[in-house]
Order: structure tokens, then C-alpha cells, then sequence
């Protein structure tokens, strides 16, 4: 997750529990290193070989998910169209393995593929690529409550919540480093189209008080909005739009000023139904 650089970054940091049914649907290990410098090389030499003999290892995210119904996850397609066979995802602190993946018929995998669609209008493209998919889980979850599915359509104006464990950093330098914590941030709903939400990287003073976007890794994850007092997604991440201001700044991935693209999960709710029941 990327954040305000001006916030204490620890306030971005959520609790796994309240937000258990939101789950990496891919990972992968990251060797952590541990680094001395001179002194420590002089006084300590008896650490080196142990550092380099037994390398520490952290989970970090390639792209989230939502388990939605006991044994289904709802994520993005591109996410869901690179996992391997066999694959495993831990809901809860257990794993289940995956027994079937359910693109949307329409899936785009790129612009051009987009393009080729009945409905694509070349103003529109990225709004055609209906990158949304379903994870079908071996068994059912019994120790995890599913999210509910946003149904009304007045996402506009409104303030979501962003929850991933992706790649961290700030709106100054973007994406930096990744140590697999769950994190949370807010956003507001500025654009809407049929089938995306959209919002942009507001710099401060005029963003939410813990404005953030989607880093790497957090793909798939969820905007949530409270209904009687229940999270419920609103939205799918599925990408960030790289945009110019003036030329000389470009606007990069997880920055300041970035547009950021959602899945609009009130538009699917019918094909996911149709899938899940």
C-alpha cells in the first residue's frame, strides 16, 4: 500500500483479524538481508557466517483476494489467469488448495484485446477489460466470515477503504519496499463508468486523512464500504493509469497525482451469482 508521506506510517498498519477474509491469492518468499557495518564486522565477525548460512525469509504478496462465500474467493483476473496448479491459499492461518479459477467470459488481458470486444469504444478501452475472476477453494472456510458484495450503485463521492499486503512507500517515491504487512488506506470515489471505479492520489491538504492507493502486490484487493455496519466491496484493484501533468512531471506508479482503476463490483453482481450459487 502506498501512503501519505506526511502521516505516521504506522497508522496505515491493519489488524489481520478484522479483516481475515481478505487473503493473498498469490506470494511469494522474499530473502531478508541483514546488513552490518564496519564495527559490527570488527566486534561481532562470529555473526557473518550464521547470516549467511540460515537467510530469513518474509511472505510478500502478488496479488490479493476476498473469500466472498465459504469456498469462493473474488479477485482480479489478471491475478487469478497467472496462478500455477495446484496452488494453495491460506485463509485463516490454513491452506486450501484451489480447485477450479473462473475468469469472466469477457476478460481483456491487454488494450488490444479490449479493443477487439462488441462494446469497446476507443475512448473507453480501459474501462472494457472486465478484470474480474472467482477462485473456487477445495473445501469451505469455516473459521473465516465472508465479505458481503456491494449491490448499490452511489459509489460516487463516497470514501473507500484499500486493504492489501503489497509493496509499501509513499506518494513522494512510490513503491519502495515490501515486508508482507497488512495495511489499510482511504481514497474517495472521484470517477465512475459502467463497469470501474476510479480515484486519484490526491497530495495533502486535499486528500482523506489516510490517503493511499494500491502498490504492487495489492492487486486484486478490495475498496470497502460500510453497509449497516459490514464491510462490503465495492471494488476490485485492478490497475493504476501513469498520467503526465506537464512534461516535465511524469507521474509514476503509487505517486502523487496517479489515477488509480477498480472493478466495479455492483456491475458484476449478476455473473457472480450465476457462478458462486
Amino acid at each position: 500500500m502506498i501512503i501519505r508521506h506526511d502521516v505516521e506510517p504506522q497508522r496505515y498498519v491493519a489488524s489481520p483479524e478484522q479483516f481475515a477474509a481478505v487473503v493473498m491469492v498469490a506470494n511469494h518468499l522474499e530473502e531478508v538481508f541483514i546488513g552490518y557495518d564496519t564495527i559490527d564486522q570488527l566486534l561481532k565477525p562470529q555473526l557473518l557466517p550464521a547470516v549467511k548460512a540460515e537467510p530469513e525469509f518474509m511472505l510478500c504478496a502478488d496479488g490479493m483476494g476476498c473469500l466472498i462465500r465459504p469456498d469462493w474467493i473474488l479477485t482480479a483476473a489478471n491475478i487469478a489467469a497467472e496462478l500455477p496448479e495446484r496452488h494453495e491459499i491460506e485463509v485463516g492461518d490454513v491452506k486450501y488448495g484451489v480447485q477450479k479459477v473462473v475468469l469472466h467470459p469477457n476478460y481483456a488481458r491487454s488494450e488490444d484485446d479490449a479493443r477487439s470486444e462488441d462494446d469497446a469504444r476507443s475512448e473507453d478501452i480501459l474501462q472494457v477489460r472486465n478484470d474480474i475472476a472467482l477462485i473456487q477453494l477445495a473445501r469451505a472456510v469455516d473459521a473465516v466470515v465472508p465479505l458481503a458484495l456491494y449491490s448499490q450503485q452511489n459509489e460516487l463521492g463516497q470514501v473507500v477503504t484499500l486493504v492489501g499486503r503489497g509493496d509499501y512507500g509513499n506518494g513522494l517515491i512510490g513503491p519502495d519496499q515490501a515486508d508482507g504487512k497488512l495495511r489499510k488506506a482511504t481514497n474517495r470515489v472521484e470517477k465512475v463508468s459502467e463497469k470501474r471505479l476510479m480515484f486519484e492520489f490526491d497530495a495533502p491538504p486535499e486528500c482523506s486523512a489516510l490517503e493511499g492507493v494500491c502498490g504492487p502486490g495489492d492487486r486484486g484487493g478490495p475498496a470497502l464500504l460500510k453497509v449497516e455496519n459490514r464491510w462490503a466491496i465495492a471494488g476490485i484493484s485492478s490497475g493504476q493509469e501513469v498520467v503526465n501533468n506537464s512534461a516535465l512531471a511524469p507521474v509514476g506508479e503509487g505517486r502523487y497525482g496517479v489515477w488509480e482503476y477498480y472493478t466495479r463490483v455492483s456491475y458484476y453482481l449478476e455473473w457472480i451469482e450465476s457462478v458462486v450459487d
